[in-house]
């Protein structure tokens, strides 16, 4: 085949993110070829086997989802596939997955009404933090402080969305996780590096909202619970959110991003992601000639 070694990225647009994987894709021979969400997707039956795997960096976790759904169906594999996609760009259904495998989590409770919210909130102890399905960057999670604040959240929900379009919602247990929150990388099945976002301004620790990157060790509890979640969601490029609770005394699982960023961190805790990425892109396009040629 004579371009099964050209890597079909899919992409909103080319941030430093995608530039650098380009780049180390191309010192190792791999050639790419850009797909913008706003550009037609090669497969035709005569299309897809010129490539050897398709790349899924769509900001739009709906056109991450709906691009990988259609080039699976024409028999390209995407990194990450369409079943991890699927889990990773919903909050609910990554709480039922994990929950159905046993995955450290906090205690959650999938919530169809705002009536319901009462219910949940009495549940967590009058404190709680509620969560739409699908969302990125710390975009409208909330923490719940009892009755008057949640009455408060439903009223300003109201507002928006008077038929309640944006149910159901996950609503966890709020973890006493201290100032940060630790952000794990993981590239095929290795946890690669790990940091810890820190913020003393904000509960939420992203770095879109000015938390702090302090690198830390990979422990032997990270590690298992990076192997568990691969196990779950197959090989893939993950970035896993962890909080240490300091009641339990125990890490458990916040959330699982399917695109991980990492223009910033990396540049703090010096592991090259990108480089690691177009490595595991190579292993994937080798494999596959590999089975070509022996087929």
């Amino acid at each position: 085949m004579e371009n099964s070694s050209t890597v079909l990225l899919c992409v909103t647009k080319l941030r430093e993110e995608e530039r650098r994987i380009m780049d180390y894709l191309s010192r190792l021979g791999i050639r790419v070829q850009v797909n913008l969400d706003s550009m037609e997707l090669p497969v035709g039956a005569s299309d897809v086997p010129s490539f050897g795997v398709a790349l899924i960096r769509c900001l739009s976790q709906k056109n991450a989802i709906s691009r990988t759904q259609l080039l699976e169906l024409a028999g390209l594999e995407t990194l990450n596939s369409g079943k991890a996609i699927t889990i990773c760009t919903n909050k609910i259904h990554q709480a039922i997955v994990f929950d159905k495998h046993g995955i450290p989590q906090p205690r959650f409770q999938v919530v169809f009404t705002p009536a319901k919210l009462f219910d949940a909130l009495q549940k967590f102890g009058d404190l709680c933090v509620i969560k739409p399905a699908t969302s990125s960057w710390g975009r409208g999670i909330a923490r719940v402080t009892g009755k008057e604040c949640l009455e408060g959240w439903i009223a300003a929900r109201e507002s928006v969305d008077p038929s309640h379009q944006s149910f159901p919602v996950l609503v966890q247990e709020y973890v006493e996780k201290g100032d940060h929150d630790i952000r794990v990388v993981i590239v095929g099945r290795k946890p690669i590096v790990a940091f810890r976002r820190v913020s003393a301004e904000n509960w939420k620790t992203n770095t879109h909202l000015g938390a702090e990157i302090e690198p830390i060790e990979i422990n032997r509890e990270i590690a298992s619970i990076c192997g568990d979640l691969v196990a779950v969601l197959g090989k893939g490029i993950y970035g896993a959110d962890l909080f240490f609770d300091y009641q339990k005394l125990c890490y458990v699982v916040c959330e699982v991003n399917q695109n991980p960023e990492f223009a910033k961190s990396w540049k703090i805790h010096g592991v090259d992601v990108a480089h690691h990425i177009a490595e595991y892109v190579k292993e994937k396009i080798d494999t596959k000639i590999k089975v070509n040629v022996t087929v």
